[in-house]
């Protein structure tokens, strides 16, 4: 079958600055099983930015995002008077309009490549006249629509809603991480048992080199005992707990930790200082911004653990990354978590910085436990490499495969 991809944006091999933060390490990793593919299907990646994959069995065809986002020539002060003249526009601008829908430079660049399938590998969408594969990470908007940059800021509530509402249901399989993401894909958005296909999600290969060049922390200050967590300053990411956990350890245990947070600024960053400064950690805490991977590789190879306390889930990358390089993890309890981290991981309450400090320090306490941990993290990646996370995609496409032969003419796709 003729298989098209769809990343979206930010898929540069040379892209540096982290700012896609684990969108970007899973379509890298995504994009280096598909290059070593070599079965059955041919693949055809369509991207906003990525030229060259250096594959003969993968082709990669550009088409710039302006070409892709459609009906710029509605202003949002006009929405609402179009909205209520939308029964008297003329049936040849409605008309128009539908042309446009199906002549978008992904759709034609579909069409144009005789593809006969695709496969949005990321939430990110644009349409398609064609069968698709549509990728869920997380409904965390429905279920905490509490948190700004799911409501308000960053991707709205309104602008998921209008993307999922209409995606979803149309799509002819979506993807999704464990058994609680199917059961809110269910739930929300009544999509069929069947055409759910729960996949975790994979650990970037860079996780899984074993030549690990040996970096020299005490460049970035860092000296003592420190707990880590790489993730992007968004609210929900929760790095408040961590500071007030730190405190407790320090006057309650006299257990003396250092934290080091990676990741780039959604908006809270700001915050995560002040606070910093008021609980007097500022010694204490490391703000490294974007680090390149060898940093990153050894930053879980020393740290004494990883501390993960997103309020969001079902799946998430810092924890599997964790488990490939040898770090224990201490993960926030959240809906779906058990499926994805079994018995691998301490698990805490989010809301509650004392049950983390004495996680942190039970950990402390007992090494066996500690070593127990990375035991159980090392064993159970092993079913979630890219290779395998490829594997299942292509038997999602090979259940298709059967109900694609009803119909001959790649033509009944094409909008006349």
């Amino acid at each position: 079958m003729r298989v098209g991809v769809y990343f979206g944006k930010n898929i540069k091999a040379d892209a540096t600055d982290g700012a896609s933060g684990g969108a970007f390490t899973f379509q890298q990793s995504i994009l280096n099983v598909l290059k070593k593919y070599d079965g059955q299907h041919e693949f055809i990646v369509f991207s906003d930015d990525y030229e060259d994959v250096g594959q003969k069995k993968l082709n990669s065809i550009n088409v710039p995002v302006k070409f892709i986002k459609l009906q710029r020539f509605v202003s949002k002060s006009d929405e609402n008077f179009l909205t209520r003249l939308l029964f008297k526009i003329p049936r040849k601008i409605k008309r128009s309009k539908l042309r446009a829908k199906f002549n978008n430079a992904l759709n034609k660049a579909v069409i144009d490549n005789k593809i006969e399938l695709m496969w949005f590998a990321t939430p990110a969408f644009e349409f398609v006249s064609v069968p698709y594969i549509y990728t869920v990470w997380d409904l965390q908007h429905r279920l905490q629509s509490y948190f700004p940059e799911v409501s308000v800021t960053g991707w709205t509530f309104d602008a998921r809603e209008k993307r999922y509402g209409s995606v979803i249901p149309r799509a002819t399989y979506v993807v999704i991480g464990n058994q609680e993401g199917k059961r809110e894909l269910i739930e929300f958005y009544a999509m069929p048992e069947q055409r759910i296909k729960t996949i975790s999600m994979p650990v970037p290969c860079f996780a899984f080199d074993k030549n690990i060049n040996s970096v020299d922390l005490k460049t970035y200050k860092i000296t003592k005992p420190f707990l880590f967590y790489p993730a992007q300053f968004w609210p929900h990411k929760n790095h408040i707990l961590i500071l007030l956990a730190l405190k407790i350890l320090k006057e309650k245990y006299n257990l003396d930790f250092d934290v080091v947070f990676t990741g780039s600024d959604k908006g809270n960053l700001d915050y995560i200082k002040d606070k910093t400064a008021a609980l007097g950690l500022v010694q204490k805490v490391h703000f490294l911004n974007f680090v390149p991977t060898e940093v990153l590789k050894n930053l879980y190879r020393n740290a004494f653990a990883l501390v993960f306390p997103s309020f969001f889930g079902p799946d998430n990358i810092p924890p599997i990354e964790a488990f490939a390089l040898g770090c224990p993890v201490i993960s926030a309890n959240f809906l779906g978590v058990e499926f994805q981290l079994a018995d691998a991981a301490l698990l805490f309450d989010p809301k509650d910085e004392y049950e983390l400090a004495q996680m942190i320090k039970n950990l402390h306490e007992d090494s066996d436990l500690r070593q127990s941990l990375i035991n159980k993290g090392e064993l159970l990646v092993k079913n979630y490499t890219p290779e395998k996370y490829l594997e299942s995609i292509i038997q999602t496409i090979n259940d298709f495969e059967p109900i694609r032969r009803c119909w001959s003419s790649h033509e009944i796709y094409v909008h006349k």
